[in-house]
């Protein structure tokens, strides 16, 4: 008997899982190239960073992310010149000096080694992602003929996505404020996770970030489509496709009907690529989530539990609690029907964490078990994977009330409506690439006078935390895009079988 795809990402999860913690990366040692030769370091009781007479940094011996993040940094700045490394061990009091320092890592392990694979499959989805989303818009907006009805159709979208927008984050603010998993956070373990992470909130602290809700709307079109492309902005390929599509209405049809045509053979053939680079998920998933365990484990789990929950609970009620609400009283569709057609869609967004690699994924079951007619699908997902992230808004509501509570701050009304309205729309603007969520976070933090250091407290679970919220943010996208079939009358059948 065949076991169906989605019981087989199912067990590339759990094995996943398996093989990671079995196979874990080793915190208690690291690898150190100095003059051309490797050496593991391993059971130190100190390390030195210094130059000349100064010392650069100090760290203990359970640092060994921030050691590595440490000599990256330095690496980054280009001030690794000069600088050795004196290591104490507990057995003796001898200081071992290591100068010419050329790289400082981890050491290796099969769980997290075997991550190219997953990662060769999330390329391959993103390969796929822009040709599809491009092809398939301009086809869909040719179809409605009518930019009346096109402005409808953003109209409802826009509502729809500001309305659980808000609810997610006032949802979140209520969440925080109520669990306060600040609260439990004890003064040695803030210690110990803001030096652990000092290192790697550089970029996104020290990167300044400006609201400008005028720049944001001059951006979204492009000066050259093919950069748009190039880039995978998805808002500038929205607006470029659905200008092709409406002008392919108004010229003859002799001449539109070849180039609908060929863009209809483009998205058929990026369907089937799809359906095929989909059988290669669950040896995906086991890679990405072994490496995910070897590399960062369950044990930062302890320290942030109460984070992590407040988080996971909100996550919860508007993924499933929400959303399927909407697509109960809104869709007229059974809420069991709807997850049970998405299965593979949720897979691929929480492994991959990425609601924009998982795209492709999400276009090809929305229109095929979701009955949402392509002229819908086509216009209401990629502009949901650009805007719609309601999973990242109420993350960054609950980081900051999490922030603010550990260093002992008293929110007032006034500061949780700033983080309330702050959250909405960084949450809406926060581009789908890796770590733009922490850089929207700083502005959120920013806006209340919050520490931005206070960031390092999160990094730890940050990975964990956004498979989830990628997984929330996809399953949003796909309410919208039933919601609105409906509203127009186009929604079809819904196919849970394979």
């Amino acid at each position: 008997m065949k076991i169906k795809l989605h019981i087989q990402i199912l067990i590339g999860f759990i094995l996943g899982i398996i093989f990671g913690a079995i196979f874990s990366v080793n915190t208690g040692s690291f690898l150190l190239t100095a003059k051309n030769s490797e050496i593991e370091i391993k059971d130190w009781q100190q390390v030195k960073f210094v130059r000349g007479d100064s010392t650069l940094a100090v760290f203990n011996e359970s640092s060994q992310s921030g050691i590595i993040r440490y000599f990256e940094s330095l690496k980054k700045e280009k001030k690794t010149e000069g600088v050795k490394l004196n290591i104490v061990y507990p057995v003796s009091a001898e200081v071992y000096t290591y100068e010419n320092i050329s790289s400082i890592q981890k050491t290796s392990s099969i769980g997290a080694d075997i991550k190219p694979i997953g990662e060769i499959f999330i390329r391959l989805l993103n390969m796929i992602a822009v040709p599809l989303v491009l092809a398939s818009l301009i086809v869909g907006a040719a179809s409605l003929h009518d930019v009346k009805h096109l402005a409808k159709l953003g109209g409802k979208l826009m509502a729809l996505f500001l309305f659980t927008s808000v609810i997610s984050v006032a949802l979140a603010q209520v969440l925080t404020v109520v669990i306060q998993p600040g609260m439990h956070m004890t003064p040695e373990a803030k210690t110990r996770l803001v030096e652990a992470y000092r290192d790697e909130i550089k970029a996104p602290v020290q990167q300044e970030y400006k609201m400008d809700l005028v720049e944001f709307l001059v951006n979204i079109v492009p000066k050259n489509p093919f950069k748009g492309l190039a880039e995978g902005d998805f808002l500038q390929i929205v607006l470029f496709a659905i200008l092709t599509g409406l002008v392919l209405c108004n010229i003859p049809k002799e001449r539109a009907k070849p180039v609908i045509a060929f863009f209809e053979g483009i998205t058929q053939a990026m369907i089937k690529l799809v359906e095929k680079v989909i059988l290669m998920a669950p040896l995906a998933v086991f890679a990405l989530i072994s490496a995910t365990v070897s590399e960062f484990g369950f044990s930062i789990l302890g320290t942030l539990f109460w984070y992590a929950l407040t988080c996971f609970i909100a996550l919860a009620l508007v993924g499933f609690v929400l959303y399927p609400a909407l697509v109960k009283f809104l869709g007229k569709v059974s809420p069991i029907q709807y997850f049970l057609a998405q299965k593979q869609v949720m897979a691929v967004a929480f492994t991959t964490s990425s609601s924009s690699a998982t795209l492709p994924v999400t276009i090809d079951v929305t229109e095929n078990k979701l009955g949402v007619p392509n002229k819908i699908a086509a216009f209401v997902l990629p502009i949901g994977t650009t805007v719609n992230k309601d999973g990242t808004a109420l993350y960054q509501a609950v980081a900051a009330i999490f922030i603010a509570q550990v260093y002992g701050f008293d929110l007032s009304l006034a500061q949780q409506f700033t983080i309330f309205i702050t959250c909405v729309i960084t949450g809406a603007a926060t581009a789908p690439v890796a770590g733009a969520g922490l850089i929207m976070l700083v502005v959120v933090l920013n806006a209340v006078g919050l520490p931005v250091e206070g960031i390092a407290l999160i990094v730890g679970v940050d990975r964990i935390i956004n498979m989830c919220r990628s997984t929330v943010n996809v399953i949003g996208d796909t309410m919208a895009s039933v919601v609105i079939a409906k509203s127009e009358g186009e929604l079809g059948e819904i196919k849970v079988k394979d």
